[in-house]
């Protein structure tokens, strides 16, 4: 397989986390799925997504490490669970309609940042941060939904929408997104959707790429207006998108 245009869709997607926080596994997976069947798309982004999220684990303390865990245990297993749930249909759904799953969560993401869309969003995800037993249950929800896709938009919409700090927020997606995925490996494996033992090398070389693109754009974002790289970022989503549902 061609390394270059994985490779170059992988830097871009990095290149959008770095500028806006959010969107290295939407932006790439739904370019991916562009070019190749969406299954492989999704499993080539695996290893990729867990040395981003190490990488940005790599200043947090164990103690707080340990804070996470101990408040979010609950959340966090039962996202393994719908992770697991969500690799194993990887398996059965077809192609088509696994590309058209990717295509309509990433619309839904793009509408979770418009007004007024956006306060439809801001209800529910009130209603549930009000609600801590109800936190399993998104677990297994957010979980299912990423393993199927690798898009985790539910696990950022929780935890920023339960008020944490910054740190706390960026460090909890980054934990949440590591433990859910490290079972995916072996799934992934065991289900053959590597192909083989390249495959796996190919994608541990593409998180190369991956992290070069946040690096560079945590440097860019301190020159760039935030405005103009955060609208492009959602257009762009936005065409890719559609493109996944088969508008145009």
């Amino acid at each position: 397989m061609n390394l270059l245009i994985p490779a170059t869709i992988i830097l871009l997607g990095g290149l959008v986390k770095g500028l806006n926080g959010f969107g290295y596994a939407v932006v790439s997976t739904t370019l991916l799925a562009t070019v190749m069947p969406a299954q492989q798309a999704v499993t080539l982004m695996i290893i990729p997504l867990i040395l981003a999220n190490i990488h940005i684990l790599k200043e947090v303390t164990w103690q707080e490490l340990h804070n996470c865990i101990e408040r979010f245990g609950p959340y966090i297993i039962t996202a393994v669970i719908g992770v697991t749930a969500g690799t194993l249909l990887i398996d059965f759904i077809p192609q088509k309609l696994l590309s058209q799953a990717i295509g309509l969560f990433t619309l839904l993401f793009v509408a979770s940042k418009i007004e007024p869309i956006s306060d439809l969003f801001d209800s529910g995800l009130n209603y549930c941060a009000e609600n801590p037993r109800i936190e399993p249950v998104l677990g297994i929800l957010s979980g299912t939904v990423f393993g199927s896709t690798n898009i985790g938009v539910p696990f950022v919409a929780y935890f920023q929408q339960i008020g944490l700090e910054k740190k706390k927020f960026a460090t909890m997606v980054a934990l949440t997104v590591l433990l859910s995925s490290l079972i995916r490996i072996p799934l992934a494996t065991y289900l053959g959707m590597y192909s083989g033992p390249q495959n796996i090398l190919f994608s541990v070389l593409l998180a190369g790429p991956g992290l070069l693109g946040v690096e560079t754009g945590i440097v860019l974002r301190k020159k760039i207006p935030e405005e103009y790289f955060y609208r492009a970022s959602l257009l762009l989503m936005t065409v890719i998108g559609f493109k996944l549902l088969g508008t145009f």
